[in-house]
């Protein structure tokens, strides 16, 4: 694992199979809580200004082992957006403190 300098983080990057078949590289950008779940949301691993996200529900595989998991509902999905939103405003949040 590499470590991100600019959020100070380690990346995890993760290999995930689309409806087509294709693999995409995807880095994990933040795992959270929200509701009753924790979450992930993943980032494309192959663009340069990253303008999308995905967000999936982590399931506890148990051994610190997960496996990510669809949202199949809209309101879940909106609040683990919601969520991830909130995290990406505390980190800009938190980054613009740190230079003053």
């Amino acid at each position: 694992m590499e470590e991100n300098k600019e959020y100070g983080f380690e990346e995890t990057m993760v290999t995930l199979t689309d409806e087509d078949g294709m693999d995409r590289d995807f880095y994990i950008d933040e795992i959270y809580p929200a509701g009753e779940h924790l979450y992930a949301a993943l980032i494309p691993g192959d663009v340069e200004n990253v303008t999308g996200y995905y967000v999936f529900r982590l399931k506890e595989l148990g051994n610190d082992d997960f496996e990510l998991e669809d949202i199949e509902d809209e309101a879940e999905y909106d609040l683990a957006a919601d969520a991830y939103e909130e995290c990406l405003d505390a980190r800009i949040w938190n980054m613009m403190n740190e230079e003053e």
